[in-house]
């Protein structure tokens, strides 16, 4: 990733999602500031992002998950893709009971698209 700058502060890198501990079970993110770039045309795809988790004791830190969602602002993937990713990584970092993520692609050429990928605990 280049150097940017994210809250106000110079980033040179993203490490990774850092988990916080919470006695909440259930937490709903959202964002409307997602960017990807298309792989076929390498235009910019923009989203609402709903990441849900049913958490054990732990959850995800905002700044990091602002920062990680930023790193795909140059990256060429799909939405449905895209939604598995996030999903993994969030369980990766978190190892919650449940984590679904929701994308809905800002309609361009008369099309929507809303990609759901959920993972649950065993899966």
């Amino acid at each position: 990733m280049s150097d940017y700058s994210a809250l106000g502060k110079p980033v040179t890198r993203f490490e990774r999602l850092d988990p916080i501990q919470t006695a909440c079970q259930y937490i709903e993110y959202h964002s409307d500031q997602l960017i990807s770039a298309c792989p076929v045309t390498g235009q910019p795809d923009f989203y609402e992002a709903l990441i849900q988790l049913e958490a054990d004791g732990v959850a995800i830190e905002t700044k990091t998950l602002k920062l990680y969602l930023e790193t795909y602002q140059q990256q060429a993937i799909f939405c449905e893709d895209l939604a598995v990713k996030i999903c993994a990584d969030i369980v990766a970092a978190c190892q919650p009971f449940k984590c679904t993520v929701t994308l809905v692609q800002r309609r361009r050429g008369g099309i929507q698209i809303t990609a759901r990928h959920a993972i649950s605990r065993g899966e």
